[in-house]
């Protein structure tokens, strides 16, 4: 995972989330954990937390957070929030048997391209969470992907088309730019069954955005309509979105 420090030491995860064009994917994900959280003051352990935002609005609610990300920078940037923060790997948690009601990967499963270190990562999950705790975990939609190359004029272009099978074929591009190198993109049954393979059960996988989202991160003017399809398609179209969100109980 050393592409995916440098790529966000680079960039700013901070400055990206904060951005109207990501408006439906936070308030999206918000819906989504209060329908699945226990409820305050459960423990949280936000792995992968990035530079905090989620886990400031959770602290906001009253929940009791430890947020630990692989990217020095994202863990300043939370402590500055308040959060505590730690540098930590999705695979090897340092973290304790069973000691969190909730355990968090809105980000890890974006950049594990190998199976084994995904199925760590959810495993680490599963081990830190108490018995009947819930794992919320993030992915990247593959299907989506079409959409989002519609939403930028990419369609029939030919590098964006080649592009864009090959991520439908394998969820990923080999031999492309650092985001390529370090990404992943699930299809539905896929999140599914990795969830239940590392001892989750109640496992449900639903679109963030909906079908709409890819354009609304274009023109926010769209957020009120992509939102309200985002809370209709969820199951039935959820692969149309450019996120998906799964959450898993433990026994």
């Amino acid at each position: 995972m050393g592409n995916v420090v440098g790529i966000y030491t680079v960039g700013d995860e901070d400055v990206r989330m904060s951005l109207d064009r990501n408006q439906v994917e936070w308030l999206r994900t918000c819906e989504l954990l209060t329908r699945w959280l226990p409820s305050p003051p459960a423990t949280v352990i936000d792995v992968g937390g990035g530079p905090g935002r989620q886990a400031r609005h959770l602290l906001d609610h009253g929940y009791d957070v430890t947020l630990y990300d692989l990217v020095p920078k994202h863990v300043d940037q939370a402590a500055a929030r308040g959060v505590p923060a730690l540098v930590g790997d999705a695979r090897r948690l340092p973290v304790g048997d069973v000691t969190a009601d909730v355990v968090l990967l809105l980000g890890p499963l974006y950049h594990l391209p190998d199976a084994t270190d995904r199925a760590s990562a959810l495993t680490e999950a599963v081990r830190v969470l108490r018995p009947g705790g819930v794992a919320v975990v993030a992915a990247l939609s593959r299907w989506g992907r079409v959409l989002v190359r519609a939403a930028a004029g990419h369609l029939g272009d030919p590098a964006w088309h080649e592009h864009t099978m090959a991520t439908m074929r394998d969820g990923r591009v080999v031999g492309g730019d650092a985001w390529d190198d370090a990404a992943y993109l699930h299809d539905v049954r896929e999140l599914e069954t990795e969830l239940q393979a590392a001892g989750l059960r109640q496992v449900q996988v639903v679109g963030v955005e909906g079908p709409v989202g890819a354009w609304a991160r274009r023109d926010p003017a769209l957020n009120g309509d992509a939102l309200e399809i985002a809370r209709v398609a969820e199951t039935a179209m959820a692969e149309a979105s450019i996120h998906l969100l799964a959450c898993g109980t433990k026994t």
